[in-house]
């Protein structure tokens, strides 16, 4: 028989107990379709796209993935504690055009759950499905945020140039490129891969690393949508709308455990509480 083992994937103070204590319906299963798996000589990198908020982008890079635009491609230019990015360099790709940009989006008709704590950079941050999302009530807009990650496309000076060059954010000083380019897409496992990337220096190049012996290959990028049913992988988010993760935020939010005999502010930051992550496993041996 076949037995679905749930493996919770993002690491956290006490979220393993969350997620054991979580019932079935306090998580939803991410579409095949928005399931992104990049495959880098250190292991699998798995990304969740996020159509609602950047719809073009998420087709475009289901569309170059599909067409293995990226294998044997690499990550070019990566600069510690800031970006990795990866793709064919500078240059036009006329058989991909241009996008326009999908920076942010109107707040209205999303399911956005406030931390009730205060952003540097915006009026209100909180949650949609997930991810890590800023708003401004007054105007009516909300945008992903540059939380460590995020994957979003790059582009040259105009907003709208993005075309075929991802980044994926590898430090936590990026948010002031909130609204300044489309975010797609969320890092959900092989984080840890990402972040064993050869970097480059910032100073020399930009982060472009000259010698292309050093660069880290793009193995493949494909859509687990594009995979055999049996082998694609099936994953799941926590709902932001439910108990279990209010109490996970909560368990960040309210530090009272004897071990801090100095309490820190009862606040939290988005981009440190998206919701957890479990991957389903079928184990065909089990009795």
């Amino acid at each position: 028989m076949n037995i679905i083992h749930k493996m919770i994937l993002v690491a956290g103070l006490s979220i393993a107990a969350f997620g054991a204590c979580a019932n079935d319906g306090d998580w939803r299963t991410i579409a095949p379709n928005n399931l992104l798996l990049i495959q880098t000589p250190y292991g699998e990198v798995v990304v969740e796209l996020n159509p609602e908020f950047a719809p073009h982008h998420a087709q475009r890079i289901r569309d170059l993935a599909k067409a293995h635009f990226y294998d044997g491609l690499s990550f070019y230019r990566v600069i510690d504690g800031f970006v990795a990015q990866g793709g064919r360099e500078e240059g036009d790709v006329p058989e991909w055009p241009e996008l326009k940009n999908e920076n942010d989006r109107p707040l209205e008709g999303l399911d956005f759950v406030p931390t009730g704590s205060p952003d540097l950079y915006a009026p209100e941050a909180g949650h949609v499905g997930g991810f890590a999302v800023a708003a401004n009530p007054d105007a009516g807009r909300a945008w992903l945020m540059h939380c460590v990650g995020s994957m979003a496309m790059a582009r040259d000076t105009d907003p709208d140039t993005g075309d075929t060059e991802f980044y994926i954010v590898i430090g936590p000083g990026t948010r002031y490129l909130d609204r300044n380019l489309t975010i797609f897409g969320r890092v959900i496992a092989g984080m840890e891969y990402v972040q064993r990337l050869n970097r480059g220096k910032r100073a020399i190049g930009n982060g472009v690393i000259p010698e292309k012996d050093k660069r880290d290959p793009i193995v493949a990028i494909r859509l687990a949508a594009d995979l055999p049913e049996v082998e694609q992988p099936r994953f799941e988010v926590m709902r932001d709308d439910g108990q279990a993760f209010a109490d996970y935020k909560k368990s960040k939010k309210v530090r009272d455990a004897a071990f801090f005999y100095r309490r820190p502010p009862e606040v939290i930051e988005a981009c440190n509480v998206q919701a957890p992550v479990r991957r389903l496993i079928e184990n065909d041996n089990a009795p």
